[in-house]
């Protein structure tokens, strides 16, 4: 079974973006092609039928007459739609429960995020809230936020735990993962286990270092329930020692690595993320400049998410000097309860060109070839190649710019 989308207003490829590794992207390197077609095969998931690999892509003028309008099934975009290899949000922390806008009000007021959390507020009332919720709960709350997300364009989607903080609860978060990869077949999702997301209340900073390490990670790599590993290292948090421990077990189980690093003060924990090959660092709004040359002079992504640093405002992280020196920069929503309760990740591309002084066509590798590298998928996404996945997302514009031109649209509107 195959299916043809004919007469896009524009198709961006992304080619040149994988061939130069997403490093310092032009506009040349996205592949825009006027008037496009691309052809994928299909596959059945229980009920559904869905994209399955990409056969052929290029101007609707040159499709092979074996994919011809007559031969299979076609879509016709009517030079009104473009198409784009489907977006990657390559850090979330989708699943939770209870809310946080009390908190949100007070830090509009003045109050710091540091200052909430002493006051009992931050992720320990997450965490007081997501153990209280039912498996059931979390699940019906991750579906609707991934049909969001879905509605933006974002195909491909990083999942991390963290609102737990006990063995079983960082389970019952994980286990829902599973559940959303068969809800939700178009979507790839990745899962990540930060259990080292902060110190739980119940127990001592050393008594949960060892639940962590001898507990939890040996079971959760036991149950196959992630891919990756994260710490948030951070003044307050982790240290970066604390941090190294950790994810060297993780790395030892099989476990992918990836580091909240240099948010809230600088830790040199992006030194540590290319130390210990991780595949990215995220959030680094105060990374050295010894911590900018070692991500430029590794395969570790300078994940960036500009609606944190907007929803604290925060100094937003140096994008420029990130990219100019060489690094390979992605974007994400950092979607949670404390920082930035928002799934758009086309209005994260709006604040990146705005605040980042980001160009359309880095902005472009940010957000696909870039994420799925984040999240050690680019060989499979990120770009419309033949033999690739069949990711990609039809937008409701003609330009591929409008999506973050357009700041706040709805997809319902559509």
């Amino acid at each position: 079974m195959f299916k043809a989308w004919v007469h896009a207003s524009e198709i961006l490829t992304g080619r040149g973006v994988r061939k130069k590794d997403g490093r310092k992207i032009k506009e040349e390197d996205l592949g825009r092609i006027p008037d496009g077609a691309i052809v994928c095969s299909l596959k059945k998931i229980g009920k559904r039928t869905v994209p399955d690999r990409i056969e052929w892509v290029g101007p609707t003028s040159s499709l092979p007459k074996k994919w011809g309008v007559e031969e299979i099934e076609t879509v016709d975009l009517q030079n009104r739609r473009a198409l784009i290899p489907g977006l990657v949000d390559c850090h979330t922390h989708l699943i939770f429960a209870g809310d946080r806008s009390e908190e949100f009000a007070a830090r509009c007021a003045g109050a710091t995020y540091q200052e909430i959390a002493r006051q009992g507020g931050g992720i320990q009332r997450t965490v007081a809230a997501t153990r209280d919720a039912t498996s059931k709960d979390l699940e019906r709350l991750a579906s609707q936020r991934l049909r969001e997300a879905d509605s933006f364009g974002v195909r491909t989607l990083e999942i991390k735990s963290g609102y737990g903080l006990s063995l079983e609860s960082e389970l019952k978060i994980l286990q829902v993962i599973p559940r959303l990869r068969q809800k939700f077949p178009q979507m790839k999702i990745k899962s990540t286990f930060l259990g080292a997301h902060a110190f739980p209340s119940d127990l001592s900073r050393q008594a949960y270092l060892d639940e962590l390490i001898y507990k939890m990670l040996p079971e959760v790599a036991r149950l196959r329930l992630a891919d990756s590993c994260d710490v948030f290292v951070d003044d307050g948090y982790f240290t970066t020692d604390e941090a190294r421990q950790i994810l060297s077990y993780a790395k030892e189980l099989g476990l992918k690595i990836k580091i909240h690093a240099d948010e809230l003060g600088n830790t040199e924990s992006a030194a540590l993320a290319v130390e210990m090959e991780a595949l990215s660092a995220d959030h680094l709004l105060k990374i050295s400049d010894q911590g900018i040359q070692k991500l430029a002079n590794s395969s570790t992504v300078a994940v960036l998410l500009p609606g944190t640093a907007f929803y604290l405002k925060a100094a937003h992280a140096p994008a420029r000097r990130l990219i100019e020196a060489g690094a390979v920069v992605a974007l994400a929503t950092d979607f949670n309860p404390g920082t930035c309760m928002c799934l758009s990740l086309p209005a994260m591309m709006t604040l990146a060109g705005l605040y980042l002084s980001m160009s359309p066509a880095e902005i472009f590798a940010s957000v696909t070839y870039n994420g799925a590298k984040a999240l050690g998928l680019a060989n499979q996404t990120g770009t419309l190649e033949p033999g690739k996945d069949a990711d990609f997302a039809v937008l409701p514009f003609a330009k591929f710019e409008e999506m973050y031109y357009r700041f706040g649209w709805s997809p319902s509107f559509f």
